[in-house]
């Protein structure tokens, strides 16, 4: 092909092909920055919408990301419209297939920690859903009244480890002699997720009773010994017991963050265990 004549095409070529398709990318970019730029934010009552109207699958997506937002105390509406429509939700949520719609709106309600949500998570505790069951009792701990809590107790028995296991959480926000008595015999339950937690639990109001278990937290050799948990979870655990250390501390759980502090192979643990002993 003539110079002359492959000058030409090469010119139709951008002119009608390239140039075209350079200017189309360039206006997509600039509408995806606009909206990007004028996108509200999802709220609560986004997401409760979401989990009236919207489809099978969109619904349970719904009540998770609602469970995640009330987890911010910012995010908490707290007019008596949104209560009201939050429960009528979940009471017809317990219709559904799906439990964890149930489950999310549970867990929503719970992070508010708003008492008015007590009474309708209070009926689940009637629930023969472990799953459902056990999500109205750790969203009942999270909103600690002492009507529930008097309920919360007679679950101590449970023949359901995740069932007792919540309850050893819930009852951390009960610093009481009736709670603490429920706590000292879960220390002694077979489930070792129940044992630890009722531990915390007591830590956390000042009682080492479970100060054994406590320190066996802070133990790589201990949580070695269970392969079902990860690295991940081992450091959690261990960070966790530290943290909650501080309100048992005594002489050897001392001598247990300074060895930890000085020698342990997750820079976290090491800082966690600084922070108890500064």
């Amino acid at each position: 092909m003539p110079e002359e004549k492959k000058s030409v095409f090469q010119v139709i070529i951008h002119s009608f092909f390239v140039v075209p398709f350079i200017i189309a990318i360039f206006g997509v970019l600039i509408f995806l920055m606009v909206r990007v730029l004028t996108l509200e934010p999802r709220t609560a009552h986004d997401y409760l919408e979401d989990v009236k109207i919207g489809g099978s699958t969109k619904r349970w997506q719904g009540a998770f990301e609602l469970s995640k937002i009330l987890a911010n105390p910012k995010s908490i509406p707290k007019d008596d419209r949104f209560v009201n429509d939050l429960i009528s939700t979940y009471k017809y949520s317990e219709n559904e297939r799906d439990n964890r719609i149930q489950i999310y709106l549970a867990l929503a309600m719970g992070r508010t920690r708003d008492i008015r949500y007590s009474d309708i998570l209070e009926e689940s505790l009637n629930s023969e859903d472990e799953q459902i069951l056990s999500a109205a009792i750790f969203s009942l701990g999270l909103i600690g009244s002492q009507n529930s809590m008097e309920k919360l107790l007679n679950f101590y028995d449970h023949s359901s480890a995740r069932v007792r296991h919540q309850l050893s959480v819930a009852l951390g926000s009960y610093n009481n002699d009736q709670s603490r008595k429920i706590l000292y015999k879960l220390l002694n339950d077979i489930e070792p997720n129940v044992r630890w937690d009722a531990a915390i639990s007591l830590a956390k109001q000042n009682d080492n009773k479970g100060r054994r278990i406590i320190l066996d937290l802070m133990d790589r050799k201990y949580l070695d010994s269970f392969p079902n948990i990860d690295p991940i979870e081992q450091s959690q655990a261990m960070m966790t017991a530290i943290a909650v250390s501080k309100k048992i501390l005594d002489d050897e759980i001392k001598e247990v963050l300074v060895d930890l502090m000085e020698n342990d192979i997750n820079m976290k643990i090491r800082q966690s265990a600084r922070n108890v002993l500064e």
